[in-house]
This record gives structure tokens, sequence and C-alpha cells, in this order.
């Protein structure tokens, strides 16, 4: 979903850069969610420590890991709960404890506990994970994915693409700090609570170290990948400088692109330069273009960390 090209106001003098806090999007689509309530489940029966009694859901949609479903209790309390593909049962037959690959439960478990360590306003929170399910508990996002927004007619201005660059960037630089790579941002992985943007979907997280080993799994989207998610030559040496994460800075590069101009370069066309740079002569921001060649350069180390990417767009935004 592209905007219409913007016209810049003319050049203030630097202000204090905004706190997070204070920009939020606006003029969001309501309707997210759904009204009727079909699936009942015990999460008392599931063991999941926090959660307790019986509680009503609904199907939000499924992705490239599992379904996501809408559930709330008797205190009106609103969570998501998510499982992998073929275990929607779990959810809508309310059965008891599906047997489970001792392995796969112990791998889920592990990442379970990684990522409800993660607590950060740019980052949807898990808040539990089922013992004898593959099951887990996220906070639930009000508004939706920003994809969903995109769909239902959201239209974003310049002002809105560089809230959500920025606080997308926020929680990578968290993410990145704790030695985590993300490793699929798109609009379908970003959530929105009151106008705050979440990093969410960690299903393709994956820790720095294990990026060394070409077996260590991950889950990337073809049109957003990082060139060193295509190219083995580029990885091998991203890690080499420990610039793994330089990832995820790609790819909110392709996030920004794309809500300036509908399109994204995936990690296997950046090798043709006229390409990328066909690309940003439609980005009329000349300081945001500049920042988004180096963001979709190919080479890891020729990118911004996540920080120094949030620092820039902050200043942008305190110029609009």
């Amino acid at each position: 979903m592209a905007v219409k090209a913007l016209k810049l106001k003319s050049k203030r003098s630097p202000q204090k850069l905004p706190g997070l806090s204070d920009v939020r999007l606006t003029g969001l689509v309501e309707g997210y969610g759904c009204s009727e309530y079909p699936y009942e489940v015990n999460l008392t029966q599931l063991r999941v420590e926090g959660f307790e009694g019986s509680w009503r859901c609904c199907k939000l949609g499924c992705g490239g890991w599992g379904c996501a479903y809408r559930c709330v209790n008797g205190e009106g309390r609103e969570v998501v709960a998510k499982v992998p593909h073929g275990y929607g049962h779990v959810i809508e037959q309310g059965s008891e404890a599906p047997t489970v690959p001792e392995r796969f439960m112990r791998k889920l478990i592990d990442k379970a506990k990684a990522l409800r360590a993660l607590r950060h306003c740019n980052v949807i929170a898990l808040l539990g994970y089922s013992e004898v399910a593959p099951l887990l508990i996220y906070e639930y996002a009000k508004q939706g994915s920003l994809e969903w927004q995109l769909r239902h007619g959201w239209k974003p201005g310049l002002r809105d693409v560089l809230v959500v660059a920025a606080h997308v960037a926020n929680g990578l630089r968290y993410v990145h700090s704790r030695g985590l790579v993300h490793g699929d941002v798109k609009p379908a992985n970003l959530f929105i609570s009151d106008g705050v943007v979440k990093l969410g979907d960690f299903s393709g997280a994956v820790k720095l170290l294990s990026m060394i080993s070409s077996s260590g799994s991950s889950m990337y989207t073809v049109g957003w990948r990082a060139p060193e998610q295509v190219y083995s030559d580029l990885k091998e040496k991203a890690v080499k400088e420990g610039l793994e994460n330089r990832v995820d800075v790609y790819q909110l590069g392709n996030l920004i692109l794309y809500l300036l101009t509908g399109t994204t370069i995936d990690g296997e066309d950046v090798v043709r330069g006229d390409l990328v740079r066909n690309a940003l002569r439609n980005v009329r921001h000349g300081e945001l273009r500049e920042l988004l060649s180096q963001m979709l350069s190919k080479e890891a180390e020729a990118r911004p960390s996540a920080d120094e990417c949030l620092t820039k767009i902050r200043s942008m935004l305190a110029n609009l």
C-alpha cells in the first residue's frame, strides 16, 4: 500500500528529538478481531502458568508457523493464543493435551522461555505457554497487524511511515541487545495497539550464534529477504564480522520502501544496483532516501545498526 508523494515542509532549526511515547499512529481503521467466540478452551487443564479456567476463543487467522485465536475469559481479559499448524484442535475442540513429540515440545518451551523474557514497549509480549501442548499466549493487539490496517484502507502519510519505522527500529535495537535476530520483519508480523507498533511473530527468530550453522532454522519471506538470507557467502561474511542482526535492518528498509512506494527489493535482486537506484528515485524525502540506500546495501557492513537508524528517523520526525 503506497502513499501519495508528499511535499516537504521548509527546513527548520533542529528540535529536541521526540520521545517515542509521544509519537503514535493516527487515523487507524477500527473493527479488528471478531464478535463471536465459537470455541472454548480450559487453560488450567493445559497447564498454562498464570492462566486458569475456561476461555472463549475465535480464530483471527493463520500464518507460516500456525494459527492465532483471540480469547477472552469471564472477567473480560483478552489474549491471543497461538498454536502451530496441525494443532488447531487444541483450541477448536477443547480437547485434552495432545500427544506431542518430546523433542518438538522441548524446543518450543526453550524458545518460549527466551521470548517470555523480552519486555519492551515495541515488542509483543509472550505472556505464557503450555507445558503439555504446543500453545503460546500473547498480548492482544487491538488494532491488528500493519498488514490488516493496509488491507482495510489505512493510508499512511510520511509522518506515519516514520512513526512505524521508529517503533520497529526501537523494538529491533532491544531484540538485538538480547542477542536475537527477528529475521522476518514485514507488515504481517507487526502489530498495533493504541497507535504503538510492536514486533511480533518471532517464529523465525534465532540467536546470533545459531546463524553460524547453515542448518540453523529460520523463517523468512520471499520479497522481504536480506541478501545474506539468500547468498551463503554474504551470510558467512556477516557472521564473521558480527553483523548478523543487519538482516533486520535490511528488512526494515524494505518495510519503509514498501510503505512509501508499494515495492520491496528482495535480497536475491539487490545485486542489481539499477533496481535499487530506480526504486529509491520514488522516495521524495532526500534524507530518508539516503538512509534507505544504506539500509538496503548488499553488504551487511554498509548498513547502519538499528540504533543508528532510530536516531536518524527520530531526527526526521522532529523536523517535519
